[in-house]
């Protein structure tokens, strides 16, 4: 398994160095709040579920600069954060976790057990790594591993979260969330809306196929409000984004077997994604099959 690396965020770093940063996006969805990060934080939704008097974190964020805004929107609610549930071991989703606990002491951080044993494995390295040759305050100094749930449910004021099992999507062992009283399915990175997908970890026939099916099962929980995992320019929150998805899939597929360089790679995965955020993740992509 290809985890983010520190060269993933270099790029990410010189990338946007000469661009103008997006400021990071609230929205309301039914009972949730949706709070999109800037494009330095890679655009990653965490989803802040509320309810009479309590709250609910589904991802922590990767900077901190980002986290700090999130918990600022934690605050405002007025709720009392009670559960951080972290999705899976990439660090865009969790590093931020510092500042939310740093923020709300006695919110309980939590992972499906295997995601658990994936962040307790990585965290620390990926941390270490990324922190190389970054400005202070970027990223955390320290890294918080959440506990193993011990049931696939998170209780809000008597309403289930439900924490899937994991499957393989942008890398393994990710787990989406879907909320029954809203109608609602926290897809992390399974699925992507307005910015390229990260196809670093889907490099053969078999993985790529893992993705699609593992869409399939998503898809059939039927759900009517759809969180993707980073969204950009034009971005949608309903059942279309599964098109999108397999469609980015399927030409990231094509492209593989019809290039043979870095340059055609790329060049095919650009055609109708002119538009896309995120241009340093598809030059990442990339450089998992072409290594420079």
């Amino acid at each position: 398994m290809q985890l983010l690396d520190r060269r993933t965020f270099l790029a990410l770093s010189a990338a946007t160095a000469a661009t103008t940063l997006a400021k990071p996006v609230l929205a309301a969805i039914g009972g949730a709040n949706i709070f999109t990060a800037d494009l330095w934080g890679a655009a990653v939704d965490s989803a802040i579920i509320v309810g009479e008097e309590s709250a609910v974190l589904i991802d922590a964020q990767l900077t901190m600069p980002n986290a700090a805004r999130l918990a600022d929107v934690i605050a405002a609610t007025g709720k009392t954060l009670e559960t951080i549930c972290i999705t899976h071991v990439h660090p865009d989703h969790h590093l931020g976790l510092v500042a939310i606990v740093d923020r709300f002491p006695d919110a309980k951080p939590v992972a499906h057990p295997q995601v658990q044993s994936q962040l307790s494995a990585a965290a620390k390295w990926m941390l270490r790594t990324m922190s190389q040759g970054t400005e202070p305050g970027t990223y955390a100094d320290r890294v918080i591993i959440p506990e193993p749930m011990t049931s696939n449910t998170i209780m809000l004021e008597g309403e289930r979260i439900e924490v899937l099992d994991p499957l393989h999507g942008d890398t393994d062992l990710l787990s989406a969330v879907h909320i029954p009283a809203l109608d609602t399915l926290i897809a992390s990175d399974f699925l992507y809306s307005g910015t390229h997908q990260w196809m670093a970890e889907n490099t053969s026939p078999e993985r790529v196929s893992r993705w699609r099916s593992s869409l399939d099962q998503l898809e059939a929980i039927g759900a009517g409000t759809i969180v993707p995992g980073h969204e950009g320019p034009g971005a949608v929150r309903d059942p279309s984004i599964f098109g999108t998805t397999r469609a980015y899939i399927d030409q990231w597929e094509t492209a593989l077997a019809a290039t043979s360089n870095a340059e055609d790679l790329k060049a095919a995965m650009m055609v109708g994604n002119e538009d896309k955020a995120l241009e340093w993740v598809l030059d990442s992509s990339v450089a998992a099959v072409y290594p420079s």
